[in-house]
């Protein structure tokens, strides 16, 4: 199958069909996932800046350490991966900002742990999961060893440790938070009622699309930028791709 940056070289990008962008994702809800109306609301961006470019767009859900790791090859499945986070990895272009997401940790409402800050943090059995970006100064401190947390594969299995009294407390987002107790089923049982968003340490981050680091991704970013901007005022026409 030939690469669809290799359509885009060969065809006029209005009134022609051009190969669907195949990006990875994870379930991420209310941002990303497989379950969710329409894929979540991240997806539905990019799909609505996509079709403003008369560009299909095809998402996978994955693992997070897999949707990364299968979107560094080369001539691979995926031209690249999202929602992810401001940080500088040269393998992968960053687009402009598609959101935000804050950052904080969830506590058990039994045990309040109050005002947070950093230098107490080593006093509490803390959980993070695995490969997800943290607040930058519990990565820091997880780095030299100041912290060592119990690590996770999903927040839903922190949020329950946390209702269960084997954490103290977790890194999570707030909407993320907000979105298991209200809507996971397992979430909603065993921890409604007895965990809480502690909003005394948070870090607001952007969201972004990455895309790997090619000649053909960077002209391809540089005119996602422009229609996101166009989308996100509410200027763009968006309409289907061209069958």
């Amino acid at each position: 199958m030939k690469n669809y940056l290799g359509w885009l070289c060969l065809l006029p990008l209005w009134g022609q069909a051009a190969e669907a962008v195949r990006l990875a994702s994870l379930d991420w809800p209310p941002y990303t996932g497989s379950q969710l109306e329409q894929q979540g609301e991240t997806t539905v961006l990019l799909r609505q800046v996509f079709a403003s470019m008369q560009l299909d767009v095809q998402t996978e859900f994955l693992p997070w350490s897999r949707a990364i790791r299968t979107s560094e090859k080369t001539d691979g499945l995926y031209a690249g991966y999202f929602p992810e986070y401001q940080t500088y990895n040269p393998k992968f272009i960053l687009s402009d900002s598609l959101g935000s997401s804050e950052l904080g940790f969830v506590e058990a409402t039994a045990q309040p742990l109050g005002q947070l800050s950093f230098t107490v943090l080593p006093q509490y059995q803390l959980g993070v999961v695995q490969d997800y970006i943290n607040l930058a100064k519990v990565d820091q401190m997880i780095a030299t060893g100041q912290l060592k947390p119990q690590v996770a594969i999903s927040d839903r299995l922190n949020v329950l440790k946390v209702a269960l009294g084997r954490l103290d407390l977790a890194v999570i987002d707030r909407r993320v938070l907000l979105y298991l107790l209200e809507h996971d089923t397992e979430v909603k049982r065993l921890a409604s009622g007895k965990v809480q968003f502690n909003s005394s340490l948070t870090e607001l981050k952007t969201l972004h699309l990455a895309l790997r680091r090619e000649p053909a991704n960077q002209q391809l970013i540089e005119k996602f930028n422009q229609h996101l901007q166009k989308v996100k005022s509410g200027s763009a026409a968006i309409s289907p791709p061209s069958d």
